[in-house]
């Protein structure tokens, strides 16, 4: 017992030294030590392209609701995005494509069924933080079989100084900005 006592008091007495014994003033700033080397730099990184932002929508995310497009009856999806800016509707332009049956195709998409008797249609609009997507055929809503959507939001700073948009600039160029791959390729982008 008179040990478990004598551990107990030595135990505390220990910690009471510690703890005063951090206490108390600092002491002077030491010397700057020497610089050290340099690094080595890193490797380049693939060049972007700041004036195309791609919006991708796989097929499994669209939910078709009622809506309507100019008087007509169609399956509307919304997309809300901040990339759809003032910029883009004053100065760029907005491309859609649609991936059907491994092929990527420009919108507005139109067709005919076998017969001739069906127009189908997939479009869409944009306005400012929203592309809004439609599809309709002639007797109703459509229900796209439709891969995927990609739309490229297309902006170039040169615009202001230059009184033309982004369209304008990629037709000059000679782009057929209804070719997915055509448009991808001038701005350097995977497909």
């Amino acid at each position: 017992m008179k040990k478990l006592k004598f551990l107990t008091y030595g135990m505390m007495a220990l910690m009471l030294v510690f703890a005063v014994a951090c206490d108390g003033d600092d002491g002077a700033t030491g010397p700057a030590g020497t610089a050290g080397t340099n690094g080595t730099n890193g490797t380049n990184g693939t060049d972007g392209n700041a004036n195309v932002t791609v919006i991708s929508v796989p097929n499994g995310d669209v939910s078709w609701t009622s809506g309507s497009y100019l008087g007509t009856t169609t399956n509307t999806f919304s997309i809300t995005d901040t990339a759809v800016n003032q910029d883009i509707i004053d100065h760029g332009t907005v491309l859609g494509y649609m991936l059907l049956f491994g092929n990527w195709y420009a919108l507005p998409f139109e067709w005919q069924n076998n017969t001739g008797s069906l127009d189908q249609h997939i479009l869409f609009n944009y306005a400012l933080d929203t592309i809004v997507m439609h599809a309709y055929q002639t007797n109703g809503v459509l229900n796209p079989g439709a891969t995927e959507y990609r739309f490229m939001l297309i902006t170039d700073n040169t615009v202001g100084k230059t009184n033309t948009n982004a369209l304008s600039q990629l037709e000059a160029a000679g782009v057929d900005v209804n070719n997915y791959e055509d448009v991808m390729d001038y701005y350097g982008l995977e497909y």
